[in-house]
């Protein structure tokens, strides 16, 4: 490798350590936005009255009911099912963290690096079909206490959940590929 091929490979090495450095930060700042997030709109849900809220409108789904007229039981329900969600995308976040952080040290063909992607990847399909299932949960959990006949189920199927699962099916299949190349990497350097 002559001289000025490793100057240029410096730069561009400085270039990703720079950049993973900033989106790891940028991302620990989101995690803690969501996990900040996700526990007031469960407080919200747990005690609407004590933050002066049994006036206002719930509208988790199409759905919507003022939330002083939604029984205890069923806004708990609604918070596991919505701390649920918020778990996934925690858990999407500190995966996405700690995947800039391995590209920071440069460990691009580390098995830490490695695995990170794939989990990203399961993490991301999770999310995807909880998201698609949460919908119709949610709705029946807002209407199970009104009379038969009156609840209502809601499916939806929009283009946040399409994205997650291919972005996670991408993502799994790329951590899968690379795993594979750095184990032919690696035979070929013990070959030679």
């Amino acid at each position: 490798m002559t001289e000025l091929e490793q100057v240029e490979r410096a730069k561009r090495l400085l270039r990703i350590r720079r950049l993973s450095t900033t989106m790891k930060w940028f991302v620990t700042v989101i995690l803690i936005l969501v996990a900040v997030f996700g526990v007031l709109l469960i407080a919200l849900l747990m005690l609407p009255v004590a933050l002066e809220a049994a006036a206002e409108s719930l509208e988790l789904t199409d759905l919507e009911r003022p939330l002083g007229e939604i029984p205890f039981g069923q806004r708990l329900g609604m918070g596991v099912v919505i701390g649920c969600a918020f778990c996934l995308l925690m858990g999407i976040c500190w995966n996405i963290r700690q995947l800039f952080d391995q590209f920071r040290k440069a460990a691009f063909f580390a098995p830490e690096t490695l695995s990170r992607m794939i989990k990203i990847g399961s993490w991301l399909l999770a999310y995807g079909v909880f998201d698609i299932l949460s919908d119709p949960i949610l709705s029946a959990l807002l209407t199970w206490d009104f009379p038969e006949g009156e609840g209502e189920i809601e499916v939806a199927l929009d283009g946040g959940e399409a994205f997650f699962l291919i972005f996670g099916a991408l993502m799994l299949v790329f951590g899968w590929i690379m795993r594979e190349a750095a184990t032919i990497d690696e035979e070929n350097r013990q070959f030679v």
